[in-house]
């Protein structure tokens, strides 16, 4: 048996080789492996060598901790999320990440920390996304990133074996948009209690969270503008959550266009309570609005008669950023109005509103070809410097 500070290196009976490394706590604790040669054996006490001198105790008892175990710790000692932040992350990691998605590729929920290595990822990564989506795998990857970055941050593993590059990039699909005809046409197609609720969400793009939340002080209707203070949600396990929006840029003032101020004000006078607590919008019976019902009863059945099948909801909040970047909109305008915290949601509106930038190329078209110019190059005549025409190339 060979001694070391840092370990041990012992021939076993069986002609394989041990190596035992020395933790910070001064225990000796065995590979999980054996290797067929001394060399072998010394190369990997060598490496827990250079990992002890960079400060890491990797002790491999401690990192044969399952996935689940772990990930469990992890989400319980997470603070400053959220309950339904908290209730979509429970999820990803039940349906997403701790099971068996195809036979042939364990439930990484069950495999030791040590035992992640980067081609288990990607082949859970791979499958994850034929059997679900794309979307789905780059949300799970984000997540298990984070996971296993705390495991790195305890000294669990060396390094993080999610090494999948962009694995964790969403590819969304084109926003769709409802054109100002089409939000007009879909206002009239609900019933009227509804109508400034389809109106507020397309011209001033509050989410539906927000909407259902505000309160009849929230509106400030002779300065046009609505302050956004909190949203209102419920989780899946049926609690009721009122609390402010989900970052800080999202508490705002938005300025709302006439029309919309017109519409609200009849609609306060038609059917919101007089008290100042009172909710904005709420069903025929005077309750706070639930986004199923919603959904099934109002929504649907407006997008089936006005011809907008699979325009969803949250669709108005892309209109009201698309008609607010045609109007010239600044990226950090838009971030302002919509509540965004960075540029790049902004930014997808603008690209949105290119079309604004073909308008501009034609109204100066139409400028240029008052002013004379545009017409063929034939009939087009030269002015020297002297101001005669030009002489002929011919």
């Amino acid at each position: 048996m060979g001694k070391r500070q840092f370990g041990t290196v012992r021939k076993l009976p069986s002609g394989r080789w041990q190596a035992r490394s020395l933790t910070l706590d001064g225990r000796l604790v065995p590979a999980k492996t054996t290797f067929p040669t001394k060399a072998d054996a010394t190369l990997w006490l060598d490496s827990i060598r250079t990992q002890l001198a960079m400060g890491l105790d990797l002790d491999p008892s401690r990192s044969r901790v399952a996935l689940e175990e772990f990930a469990e710790r992890w989400l319980e000692h997470r603070v400053g999320l959220s309950p339904r932040t908290r209730e979509i992350y429970e999820a990803q990691l039940r349906l997403h990440i701790l099971p068996a998605i195809v036979p042939g590729v364990p439930a990484l929920g069950r495999v030791a920390l040590c035992d992640l290595s980067p081609d288990l990822i990607r082949r859970w990564y791979r499958v994850l996304a034929d059997q679900r989506s794309p979307a789905t795998a780059a949300k799970g990857y984000v997540r298990l990133r984070q996971i296993l970055n705390r495991a790195v941050d305890d000294d669990l593993l060396v390094k993080n074996p999610c090494r999948i590059e962009r694995g964790g990039v969403e590819h969304h699909a084109e926003q769709r948009f409802a054109t100002m005809e089409e939000l007009v046409a879909l206002a009239d197609a609900v019933i009227d209690r509804y109508r400034a609720l389809i109106l507020t969400a397309g011209l001033a793009g509050l989410r539906q969270g927000e909407l259902f939340a505000l309160r009849r002080h929230d509106l400030a209707l002779d300065a046009g503008i609505i302050h956004v203070r909190r949203k209102r949600l419920r989780l899946a396990s049926g609690q009721v959550i009122e609390d402010a929006p989900k970052s800080a840029a999202g508490r705002r003032t938005v300025a709302l266009p006439e029309p919309l101020t017109g519409e609200l004000r009849r609609h306060l006078d038609n059917y919101v309570d007089a008290p100042d607590s009172s909710f904005v919008f709420t069903t025929a019976d005077g309750c706070s609005m639930e986004r199923s019902n919603f959904r099934h009863r109002i929504w649907l059945p407006a997008c089936e008669t006005v011809g907008l099948q699979g325009l969803r909801f949250h669709d108005l909040r892309h209109t009201a950023g698309t008609l607010a970047a045609r109007t010239g909109a600044t990226t950090k305008e838009l971030m302002a109005r919509l509540g965004h915290a960075s540029s790049q949601a902004a930014m997808i509106y603008q690209h949105a509103a290119e079309d604004r930038d073909r308008r501009i190329a034609e109204g100066l078209a139409e400028m240029a070809r008052e002013a004379g110019l545009g017409g063929t190059i034939d009939s087009r005549v030269s002015i020297t410097s002297t101001g005669g025409p030009a002489p002929s190339d011919t």
